[in-house]
């Protein structure tokens, strides 16, 4: 029986904190109280707490369902810098996502103006993706089609919106494979079922950024894990 991934440190010092986050852990708890109910010990900022005694708090947000690096402030003022570095657009995020279908171009940008989460208003927003692999799988999940296809993406968000990649990739018609709030149910399915592939295909593969104290710039990457091993092993393509 294959164990619960839990959080894992990749670095640290006396100003900024790394942490890998599993995917299905929230980064602090929910603020929707429907989803706290047995979360308390399923949250980023209650394990450093408990089993490291770490006070330490997220410059940014991973959603629940995406996997991948997650960085802290340790103090008032490297938060506040990171924060800065956030808001500026200066921290370089890079992620992987697995979606439906093959999109027209290989290389892209997706400009969709947005909805922000907390009041709706409607702003910019700009997604770059690279095509990875993709794939045409000899089952019918859509009854219009005798074969599926998907695409192994590298993604870059150039801003910081709510739910931007799952958002973006929705809005042209390839939504992200386990999304199950803005994606294509049936061929989540077939990842589930069929391919073995739990949830969200999105994860934080690295994050780019300016140390808050001694300005040097740093790379952090996510570790890997068992499920983006499979979908390696689906795509033959290794990230």
């Amino acid at each position: 029986m294959e164990l619960e991934p839990i959080p894992d440190i990749v670095f640290q010092d006396d100003a900024i904190l790394v942490l890998f986050k599993p995917g299905g852990w929230f980064v602090h708890p929910p603020e929707n109280p429907k989803y706290r109910r047995g979360l308390k010990r399923k949250t980023c900022v209650q394990w450093l707490a408990d089993v490291h005694g770490i006070k330490a708090s997220p410059a940014h947000r991973l959603d629940a369902g995406t996997e991948g690096v997650l960085v802290f402030g340790k103090t008032r003022e490297s938060l506040q810098n990171l924060n800065a570095q956030f808001l500026q657009n200066s921290v370089q995020k890079t992620y992987l996502a697995v979606c439906r279908g093959w999109l027209k171009e290989p290389k892209g940008e997706i400009t969709l103006p947005l909805a922000l989460d907390s009041t709706q208003a409607v702003v910019d927003a700009c997604t770059v993706y690279e095509t990875l692999a993709q794939i045409q799988k000899n089952f019918s999940v859509n009854p219009k089609f005798s074969f599926s296809r998907y695409s192994l993406l590298r993604v870059q968000p150039k801003t910081g919106r709510w739910h931007q990649i799952r958002r973006h990739f929705n809005r042209i018609s390839h939504p992200l494979i386990g999304d199950s709030e803005h994606g294509d149910l049936r061929h989540n399915r077939y990842f589930r079922e069929v391919l073995n592939i739990e949830g969200l295909c999105l994860k934080a593969k690295s994050l780019q950024l300016q140390h808050p104290r001694t300005n040097q710039f740093l790379e952090f990457t996510s570790p890997e894990t068992l499920k983006w091993k499979n979908i390696e092993t689906i795509f033959q393509y290794q990230v």
